[in-house]
């Protein structure tokens, strides 16, 4: 991806098309201006990103172990904030929280490479945030390989998301996304804002609040 040689204004929708009915069959709109597929940007930014395939990403991956059977495995909740670096998306943030709610590590990540965008509309962090932080992906991985094994149940949204920022192989998982399906099945996923408004009665993701 690289960084810009200059900077200018990038139209862009931040959001994403979905697809709605009308008298005469299904029209596709952006659900962050409900403009259609041809209307302008509704947002501007002075870089620009996109979701890249780099090989190289699959490096560094850890797998959880397996640990003492009379132990109990645990119950967590996990969800991670990622920002777009010059290498595409990176890990940011990572929180854990146990059945009470309580939070058990909370981590800001400092990313391999450098940032271009902090996501903050989404993940509510910003530059100034990050400005004196060390703590590496690797330093993240081996504190959750202490407290996760192999067995730990992990909760979440769009999981998988979650476990490629970290690079973490686990399988013991409860995905929302699978457990509130879409009514249009996959590959349509049902937003974590919508299910929480709707389950929760609370608003998130709300421009970075």
């Amino acid at each position: 991806m690289g960084l810009s040689s200059h900077h200018t204004n990038c139209p862009h929708h931040w959001g994403r098309p979905y697809k709605r009915r009308t008298f005469v069959g299904f029209e596709s709109r952006y659900n962050c201006c409900d403009g259609d597929l041809q209307s302008s940007g509704c947002a501007l930014a002075t870089t620009h990103v996109s979701q890249n395939y780099n090989p190289n990403k699959l490096m560094g991956y850890v797998r959880t172990l397996p640990k003492d059977t009379k132990n109990n495995p645990g119950v967590y909740a996990l969800d991670c904030e990622m920002c777009y670096t010059t290498n595409g998306c990176e890990l940011t943030r990572i929180t854990v929280v146990n059945p009470e709610c309580g939070i058990v590590y909370e981590q800001l990540v400092k990313p391999d490479n450098p940032i271009i965008d902090y996501n903050t509309r989404f993940s509510g962090i910003t530059e100034s945030d990050m400005s004196d932080v060390h703590t590496t992906i690797t330093d993240v991985q081996a504190s959750l390989l202490t407290r996760f094994s192999d067995k730990t149940i992990l909760i979440g949204h769009s999981l998988e998301s979650d476990l490629h920022a970290l690079k973490i192989i686990h399988d013991t998982v409860v995905d929302t996304s699978v457990v509130f399906p879409h009514k249009m099945g996959p590959p349509c996923k049902r937003a974590l804002r919508n299910l929480a408004s709707e389950y929760l009665k609370r608003i998130i993701q709300n421009d970075g609040r």
